[in-house]
Parts: structure tokens; sequence; C-alpha cells
């Protein structure tokens, strides 16, 4: 009875049909996963065209088995008489069906292994070549919490941010930002994955047990390209100690990697600045928080810091975090005006170098402010003074390209952020900026790109929702940047439901382009904060949506409005190229002037017209 049935299977052809079925697939398979890749296909649909093979394979067989092919059509195999069957044709011809398509595979196979190998290796090994990876470059992540307790989760953070400030203040060594490195806390991902997407050689991990007054800390230090533990090390101490077993673990790292720690302070001095626990907790809870960059966030990281102070006057660094909070919040909300946001900042961290003239952060906030009032040299000096204290600050290399960009040094401002993107890959706010300073090159579909990536890991980001919006709108692609617009409206500001839809109407021509205009035009720059104004977009953005809608005598004067109001970033917007139809306008150049910058595109566009 088997005898019969694989005798029925050759005479109808299933066996052949298999084979041809296999060969096929698998040439298909290859080619698709050579080709599409050239085209930009994501990369679900190689393994989508696999599955779907695999699963016809079997309804393929059963197709062979009920019908066979007749001069006629395709008919049921029972209904074709053996008189009339061309079966024994058909399997000539899949005979040598088969035999080309192995020949075809036979010569792809060659075809690959000696011309498109040898070339996807020598462009993997000139990738490698041009992305190198430093040898001192190291990341260090989020120390594991082993107490059972998840309230110590801070102090475990804590141990880590330390070492991590302790090792940034190192000229030799390149250190992956907190926000970056602390963006794969409680995930599962291998070293070298990590340290890929970082850019970085060295991974510094641990963990944290903390019982009681005593508390055990385990680290080690990890070649991502080799795989190889280079370095651990247990530390068992009373709770006391704990600041000086930071200083011990950096100390320990840094003569792994054969470079010097420059000195951290003054003799008995520690990186945390205090010995008092108490403060030192309420200071790393307020810097978690400000890494948020959110209102409601922020003000609960100044309440944090305040607490710190109260515990310890002379921790310098718990005024230094007043004074990081007082450069943004104002950014952010609607509870303070920027003027006395900046003159708390200042004060805050005057203070805070009164204490430690060694810390980098009041030296960046001076800076930030400095840019904002517009005193741009003196805002440089401030900014290049925070990194040379520590060589891995993200955070001052972000300001400083904004500030070469208001200056009118758009390639200077590149590469700063640039730099702070290479340092802080996964900070949401880095990404941001650096995505202005594509649009402000005309660079629209890459500023879009540097945003759409953050915007995988962090879709409600209302800064990078806002970038990828103009890019498309500064491309004409108004569909494409209705959804965006609406996802902005639902994260930033409930009442501009409506926005999208009429912005990319009247830009389509579907709407009155000059009744929303005169609505733009009339909106306080601020108005963004304001949750019943109906509008989503910050000041700075209200003249490019005015220059698209074609009310050039607008945005001229929202321009004029935003240049007389501190902290309006009208610096930001008049670097856009979409400005370049206003450019040469008197009132334009005096804008310029009033902002005491450069305008980078002037000599170009208005070559001639004076």
């Amino acid at each position: 009875m088997v005898h019969n049935f694989f005798a029925e299977l050759k005479r109808r052809n299933v066996i052949r049909f298999a084979g041809l079925y296999l060969v096929g697939s698998w040439l298909l398979v290859q080619v698709a996963s050579t080709v599409l890749p050239m085209f930009g296909a994501p990369e679900w649909l190689p393994r989508s065209i696999v599955i779907l093979l695999a699963i016809g394979f079997l309804p393929a067989l059963i197709f062979s088995w009920v019908f066979e092919l007749t001069p006629q059509g395709l008919k049921r195999d029972e209904d074709v008489p053996p008189e009339e069957s061309i079966a024994p044709q058909t399997a000539r011809r899949m005979n040598r069906t088969i035999i080309a398509v192995l020949i075809l595979a036979l010569a792809y196979f060659a075809f690959d292994k000696f011309v498109l190998t040898p070339k996807r290796e020598a462009a993997r090994v000139a990738a490698e070549s041009t992305t190198t990876v430093d040898a001192h470059s190291l990341a260090v992540l989020p120390f594991v919490n082993m107490s059972g307790d998840a309230a110590n989760e801070y102090f475990s953070d804590g141990i880590s941010e330390e070492i991590l400030n302790v090792l940034a203040r190192t000229p030799e060594l390149r250190v992956a930002a907190r926000t970056s490195s602390f963006s794969f806390k409680g995930k599962t991902r291998e070293i070298p994955a990590i340290a890929r997407e970082l850019n970085v050689r060295m991974v510094l991990e641990g963990s944290v047990r903390k019982q009681e007054d005593r508390v055990r800390i385990t680290a080690q230090l990890i070649d991502a390209k080799s795989g190889f533990h280079l370095w651990s090390e247990t530390y068992d101490r009373k709770l006391q100690d704990i600041f000086a077993i930071q200083d011990e673990i950096a100390k320990a790292i840094g003569k792994e990697l054969e470079v010097k720690l420059v000195r951290t302070g003054d003799a008995g001095k520690t990186s945390a600045g205090t010995r008092n626990l108490a403060a030192y907790d309420l200071y790393l809870r307020g810097i978690a928080l400000w890494q948020t960059r959110r209102g409601d966030a922020l003000w609960q990281a100044l309440e944090l810091f305040e607490k710190a102070v109260a515990a310890d006057p002379e921790f310098a660094q718990a005024y230094a975090g007043q004074a990081l909070v007082y450069a943004v919040v104002w950014d952010y909300s609607g509870r303070i005006t920027a003027s006395e946001s900046f003159a708390r900042a200042t004060d805050l961290a005057a203070r805070a170098l009164a204490l430690d003239p060694t810390l980098p952060e009041p030296y960046a906030v001076l800076g930030s402010v400095a840019a904002t009032e517009l005193r741009r040299a003196t805002a440089d000096a401030l900014l290049r003074r925070a990194i040379a204290l520590r060589p891995s600050f993200a955070t001052a290399y972000q300001w400083r390209g904004t500030l070469l960009m208001t200056s009118g040094d758009l390639a200077g401002s590149l590469a700063s952020l640039e730099r702070a993107t290479s340092l802080d890959p996964r900070s949401v706010i880095v990404a941001n900026n650096h995505g202005w300073v594509l649009l402000t090159l005309g660079r629209y579909a890459d500023a879009k790109a540097r945003c759409a990536t953050t915007l995988e890991f962090a879709p409600n980001f209302a800064g990078c929702l806002e970038n990828v919006a103009l890019a498309d709108l500064l491309l004409s692609n108004f569909n494409a940047a209705r959804p965006v617009l609406e996802r902005l409206a639902a994260v930033e500001n409930r009442s501009a439901s409506a926005q999208a839809r009429e912005l990319v109407d009247a830009l389509a021509g579907r709407g009155d382009r000059r009744a929303l205009a005169l609505r733009y035009a009339a909106l306080p720059t601020n108005s963004y904060l304001d949750p019943a104004s109906g509008n989503a977009l910050l000041g700075n953005e209200i003249p490019i949506v005015l220059m698209l809608l074609g009310e050039r005598e607008l945005a001229l004067s929202y321009l004029e409005r935003l240049a007389g109001e501190l902290g309006s970033h009208a610096d930001w917007a008049v670097m856009l190229p979409v400005m370049d139809p206003i450019r040469c306008d008197s009132r334009f150049v005096a804008i310029i002037q009033r902002l005491k910058t450069t305008d980078p595109y002037a000599a170009k566009v208005c070559a001639g017209k004076q």
C-alpha cells in the first residue's frame, strides 16, 4: 500500500513539484535578502517572505496532488481519464525546469560567494575603520539594586552617577552621558549591543546591596570588543564610607585603562561634595528628576535640592542642582518668568562656585544664561570652561552648540552638537537641538531622520515631534505633517487638537490662509504653555509657519516681538533658510542687529540687492 502511495505521488508529479518549490523558494529568498535592503525595505519584509513560503509549502503540495495540468487547463486529477493524462510530458518539463532553477541557484551561490561577499566584507571593514571606537571610551550602566527594597533604587543609581561624574572629569576618557547609559536600566540587552549603540569600548556594570548600616558594591569592567572582564572588585563598607568607595572604584577603572585621573578636589573631599547621607539621597533624587525635562518634575527636583541644602548648607552640588533647574524651567512651565528664572540660576550658580570652584555645572548654567541674554562671548567662555572641567559633559556641548548656532556659526554648532550626540546618543534634548541645527542648514530630511530615531524610544517627546512636523512642512509634505502635529497637540496642548487640520488644509489650499495667519500672528510668544490657547507650537516656530503661509509682513512683525522678549528664541528662528524671502528687508537686518548675531545667509542671499 505504501509502495502504491509513493507511486501515485510520482505519477501526479507531487515529488517533482516539492523539489521545484524548495529550490525556487531558496533562490527567491537569497535574491530578496540581497536586493530588498538596497531599496530601503524594512527588516521584517525578508522574514515575512520566508514565513509565507514556508506556510505555502503544504497547500502547494495538496494542490499538485488534487489537480493536473491538461491541454484544456487545470482539472481535478480524478476527472482526467488515464488515456488523456499528460503527466509524463509534464514530468519531463518539470525535470528540465528543476535543472534550470538549480543552475540558476548554483550561479547565484557562486556570484554571492565570490563577488558580493568580498564587497560586503570590504564595506564592513571600511565602515569599521571610519567608526573606530576610542579604546578609552566608557559607559557606566546603572548599578543593579540587590537590596530587595525598591526605595533603595535611587541609591544604586546614585553610585553609578557619582562614578560617572568622577570619570567624566578625565580628559583622556570619553564617558557616555547619564541620559544614554541609564536608558538601558531594567532592559535585558547584551553588553556588546549596548556598547555599539553608545559607541563605547568599555562598559562598567555592577550591583549594590544595602543592608542597615553596611553596603556591598560589586563592579566589573568589560571590554565590549573582546567580551572579556578586564577588572572586577567587591567592596564591603560601612555606609558612611560610600563616598570613598565611589572614588576608589573610579580610580581603579582609570588605572586599568592606563589613564591618569585628574584631581577631583582638595584632600579629603569626595566627588559627592558631602558626607551627609540624607543630603546626598535628596540630591540624587533631584538629579534624576531634572534629567526628565518636564515642568512638574523640574519643580519637584527643585524641592529636593532645597531640602538637600537644608540638610547640608555647604553642599555645593545641591546649589548647582537648583541652578540647573532655574536655567531651564522657564521654558517648560508658566509659573516663572525668564528674567526671574535667570536671576535665581545666576545667584545659585555663583554660590555653588564659591563652595567648590571645580564644579562644571555652575559654569554651564552661567553660560546658558549669558547666551539667552545675548552675552555671546561671555557665554562661550563659560561653556568652554565647563567642558574643560568635564570633557565628557554632553549638556555643555549641547548648550555651546545652540550658542554657536544663534551666533551664526552653523558649522561649529553642528560639530558641537554631533559631539554631544556621541556622548549622549539617547538624550531627547540633544536630539531636539541637533535636529534644529540641521533645519537651519536646510537639511530637512536629515533633521527629520535625527528625531525619528529618538521618537522610536521616546514617542511622546514634544521637541522631536515639533522638529519632524516642521521638516515635513518645509518639505511640503503636508499630509505627513498632519498626524505628527496631532500627536504634538495630544502631548503638549490638548486645546490644539484642531491645529493640524487647519494648518495643513490652509497650506494645501483648502482653507483661508490669511485668516489663519492673522490668528497665529496674534498669539502670545509663549502661548504653547497656555492650556486654552489652541496652539502647541513654540513662539520661535510661529514665524516659520507665517512664512509658509505666505505672510511675510506678519512674520517680520512677529520676529520683532520675539526679539524684544527675553528667552523667546528669536535667534533660533532667523537662522532658517525659510526666512530668505525677507532676509534682505531692512526690518530683518534690524532684528539681526538687535539680537547681536551674524546672519550666515545674508551675504549669499542679499548679494547685489542692497
